[in-house]
C-alpha cells in the first residue's frame, strides 16, 4: 500500500511541474470558474470540450465549444457496466474534437445530471496521462447560461488533433486489492452512494433485509458535494475540505471511492483530485463487491438522529 501511495505522490509532483513549465496556475486546481474560462477563451490552445447530448449541443452550447458524448469514454466486457476504454481510443475521440499536444481542455457539463458522467470522462482522461491539461468547469452550461455569458447553436469547424498517446495513469484499485488493504491505515474507503443506499434496507415483516455497505467504509454521498440550492455548482474548496476530513479523509493516506457501479463516484474523485487528494476509483464499486460475497456491512436501521434527504430521481446519475 505504501508503494502505491508513493507512486500517486509522484504522479502529482509530475503533473505539477508539467503545469509549470506551461506556465498555468498550479493554485487554480481542476474545477475552474466561468470567470476564469472568459479569460481563456481567445487562446487558441483552450478547447472547451460540451460534455452532452448532440440534440443538447444543438440547441445549446457555449460559442466555439466541440462536443463529445461521455457514454465514448466508457467501455464494458468483463462483467461491468462501466470500464476504462483503451487510450488509444480515448485519444482517436479527442483528435477528432481538434485536440492537439498542447492543447488545454475545459469540460463543460451539458446539465447537472451530467455532472458524474463528465466527471467519468474527467477520470478517463486523467488515466490517459492528460491531467495537467484537463480542467472541468464548475457549474457546465448551466452556469454559463445563467450569467449571460456567449453561446451558440452553430458547429464549431476545426481540423483534426495531434494528439499523441501517453503513459497511463493508475487511477483504479480492484476488489483483490480493496479486499486486501481496506484495514491499513494508509486507506480510507468513501461510499458515494446516498445515505439510504449506505444503510441499506433493514428487514420487515414482508421483506428480507437489502444492501449495505463495504465493510468499514465511510458515507460521503457524492450530492453532498454539490449546492443545495444549485446543484450544477460544486461548493467551495473550504467546505469542501470540511465535508472530506469530517469523513476521514486525509492528505497522508490513499482514499478510495466507490458507489453503485463507478460513475457517480467519479465526481468523488474529481473533486478529490481537485483539492489534491491521493484518490483511487474502486470502479466495480457495490455491484461488484456484492456480486462476489466480499465483507460488508449489511443493511441496518440508520441512527434516529439521521436525517435522510428525499432525493429527487436521477436516472443518468443513478449509477
Amino acid at each position: 500500500m505504501r508503494k502505491l501511495h508513493y507512486m500517486l505522490y509522484l504522479v502529482l509532483i509530475s503533473l505539477l511541474s508539467w503545469e509549470c513549465e506551461r506556465g498555468m496556475p498550479v493554485d487554480q486546481g481542476v474545477l475552474v470558474s466561468t470567470e476564469w474560462l472568459k479569460g481563456q477563451l481567445n487562446d487558441p490552445l483552450c478547447i472547451v470540450l460540451h460534455a452532452g447530448t448532440r440534440e443538447g449541443f444543438d440547441s445549446l452550447h457555449i460559442a466555439g465549444a466541440r462536443l463529445i458524448l461521455p457514454e465514448d469514454f466508457v467501455a464494458s466486457g468483463s462483467g461491468l457496466r462501466n470500464e476504462l476504454p483503451a487510450i488509444d481510443t480515448v485519444v482517436d475521440l479527442l483528435r477528432k474534437a481538434g485536440v492537439n499536444k498542447d492543447s488545454r481542455m475545459v469540460l463543460c457539463y451539458e446539465s447537472e445530471r451530467l455532472i458524474s458522467r463528465t466527471s467519468r470522462v474527467y477520470l478517463t482522461l486523467v488515466h490517459a496521462g492528460l491531467a495537467g491539461q484537463t480542467h472541468v468547469l464548475d457549474g457546465g452550461l448551466p452556469a454559463w447560461v445563467e450569467e449571460g455569458n456567449e453561446t451558440s447553436d452553430l458547429p464549431t469547424d476545426h481540423p483534426m488533433g495531434d494528439l499523441e498517446a501517453l503513459e497511463p495513469v493508475p487511477v483504479l484499485i480492484s476488489a483483490s486489492e480493496l479486499e486486501r488493504n481496506r484495514w491499513s491505515p494508509d486507506l480510507v474507503v468513501i461510499d458515494a452512494r446516498s445515505q439510504e443506499e449506505y444503510h441499506g434496507t433493514p428487514v420487515t415483516g414482508e421483506e428480507a433485509a437489502e444492501g449495505g455497505h463495504v465493510e468499514g467504509a465511510y458515507s460521503l454521498p457524492y450530492q453532498s458535494i454539490l449546492l443545495e440550492d444549485k446543484p450544477y455548482l460544486f461548493k467551495n474548496n473550504a467546505e469542501l475540505e470540511k465535508l472530506f476530513r469530517e469523513s476521514g479523509m486525509d492528505r497522508d493516506k490513499t482514499t478510495v471511492v466507490y458507489c453503485g457501479s463507478g460513475v457517480r463516484a467519479s465526481v468523488s474523485y474529481l473533486t478529490a483530485s481537485h483539492l489534491g487528494y491521493p484518490v483511487l476509483l474502486y470502479d466495480g464499486s457495490f455491484e461488484e463487491w456484492d456480486s462476489l460475497g466480499l465483507p460488508m456491512t449489511g443493511a441496518v436501521v440508520p441512527p434516529a438522529s439521521l436525517d435522510l434527504p428525499d432525493e429527487v430521481d436521477q436516472p443518468e446519475e443513478n449509477e
